[in-house]
This record gives C-alpha cells, structure tokens and sequence, in this order.
C-alpha cells in the first residue's frame, strides 16, 4: 500500500466518522437559528428568549440563535422556510392556520372559560393530534404551547357594548377564515393585514380597530392610535413553538430530550409572563363564557 494509498483511506475514514458523530448527535451540542417577525418583548419573542435559555441552562455550550422583528422575513415567509429546512425554528400564533386549518378550532368564539382550562386543551389530547396533523402534512412540528391569551377589541369610532356596535366597523383581523367569517356575521368589515403593518393601518384609519391579547396592545401601543378597548375574551389564542421534523429526526436522542424539556420549561415561562403589570387586576375567568 502506497503512502498515498493510506493516506485518502485515513481521510475517508476521518469524514465517514464526522458523519456518523453528526447523525447521532453525540459529539455536538445543539446548533439552531430561531425566528418570528414579532419584536424583541413581544410574547412570541419572549417564547423563543425562553426556549433558548432553557436550552442553555442545559447545554451550556448550545449555538442557539434568535431572529426576532422579521429580520428573517415575514410570517409566512418564515413558515415557508420551517417547512423547507432552511431554518431549524420559529413561532407563530394565529397565521399557523395557513400550514394546517384544524388549528382554527382556537378560533371558535368563547371555547375555553379560563387560560386554565387552555392550557389543558393545548398540553392534553388536542394539542397531540394537532401536532401529527402539522407533522404529517408539512413536515413541522409543534414542539411547546405557549399563549397570547384572551383577544379583546380596540377602535377609534365607539365604545362596543353589544354586538350590534360592531356594524360597519373596519376591524383588522389575521389571515384566518373562521375569525373573518366571525366578525362578518357580527356586521363588521373584518380586514386582513400584515401583523407589522398593524399600528400604521390604525394611525392612517386604513381600519377602525383591531382583536388582539392585551399584551399585544401594550407591546404594539396600539392605545396611541385607539379609542376604547372593550374586554369581550372572544378568543384564546395560543403561541407556537414550530420545529423543522427532518432536522428534528435528524438529532441524537440526548438532543431531542434536552429540546422537549427546554420547550416545556419554556411554554410554563412564557405563560406566566404572558401579560404586561396589569395582569394583577385581570380576571383569569372569562366573564363571557
């Protein structure tokens, strides 16, 4: 055998070993990009901020990486890129109906009495097969629940104290055809627009008000382009931890352990950090149900 001989032998052993350690998982710690086009604060953001530092907390030397504000592209940009690989993880709320319509069943109008009651829906049966659903069908999987909570609404014309004051009013609303369906049978003019188009559409009176979780009305200051708010808890909106399932299978054992403790950790933070100070004086209990 020539030296030469020995030599590209060595090399394709060195690779092939490289390989085998990567499949398994076993010599790396956790490498990973995260993203969402919600802001730095926002409770999205604060989902993924949480996730990573559970993930550190147990693998000190992770790579873990967050995007936040859309850096990396808009929602439905990012949920094209978590279905091809090209980004290990995101977090979405409402615009996840666009990947699989079943998850539109948190859209149904007064469905849970408590964020309790929620979270038991998310964490038990239902989240499960919603998650084999998304797995199947795009190839991504839920790895932790977190929550926007109840949405309430906000406009610049009148105070809504019955469904009757929702007619004509230009609301904002997501992508999503059962809460367009919704608003249209309550009268109102309901109006897809980009998340982070939201406080210019209101500054400019594109729309009238918007549904959305107190949180987000704090953290977006919707309050500086909106009138009145009324508390109508209409729906309970989870977050979602997404998961690229290829990259997911790809993982050792040990890695995918660490990531469903750091998710679950992660959802119980962000949960309990979901509302801004004025959570105190907040009823837990959906009057409306």
């Amino acid at each position: 055998m020539t030296i030469g001989n020995l030599g590209r032998i060595c090399q394709t052993l060195l690779v092939a070993g490289t390989v085998l350690a990567a499949g398994t998982g076993a010599d790396a710690a956790v490498k990973m990009r995260m993203a969402t086009e919600v802001a730095a604060g926002g409770d999205v953001a604060v989902l993924l901020d949480e996730f990573r530092a559970a993930i550190e907390e147990r693998q000190p030397d992770a790579d873990v990486k967050v995007f936040t504000g859309g850096s990396l592209g808009t929602q439905r940009q990012l949920q094209e890129q978590i279905e091809l690989g090209t980004i290990e993880a995101i977090g979405t709320a409402s615009d996840i109906v666009e990947m699989a319509g079943e998850f539109s069943i948190f859209d149904l109008p007064f469905l849970f009495t408590d964020n309790e009651h929620a979270y038991r829906a998310m964490d038990g049966d239902l989240g499960r097969k919603l998650n084999d659903v998304l797995i199947e069908r795009r190839g991504v999987r839920v790895l932790a629940y977190g929550e926007l909570g109840f949405r309430h609404i906000t406009n610049s014309k009148r105070p809504i104290e019955t469904p009757d004051d929702l007619a004509g009013l230009k609301i904002r609303t997501p992508s999503n055809e059962l809460r367009i369906a919704a608003f249209q049978a309550l009268g109102a003019a309901p109006t897809p627009i980009p998340y982070s188009e939201l406080y210019s559409a209101l500054q400019v009176g594109v729309v009238d008000g918007q549904e959305n979780p107190l949180i987000t009305i704090d953290e977006k200051s919707l309050w500086e382009v909106q009138k009145f708010v009324s508390m109508t808890y209409h729906v309970f909106t989870p977050a979602f931890l997404l998961v690229n399932e290829t990259w997911w299978q790809g993982l050792g054992d040990d890695d995918r352990q660490v990531l469903e403790e750091a998710g679950r950790q992660a959802a119980d933070r962000q949960r309990r950090s979901s509302m801004p100070s004025f959570r105190s004086w907040l009823p837990r209990r959906n009057p409306m149900a």
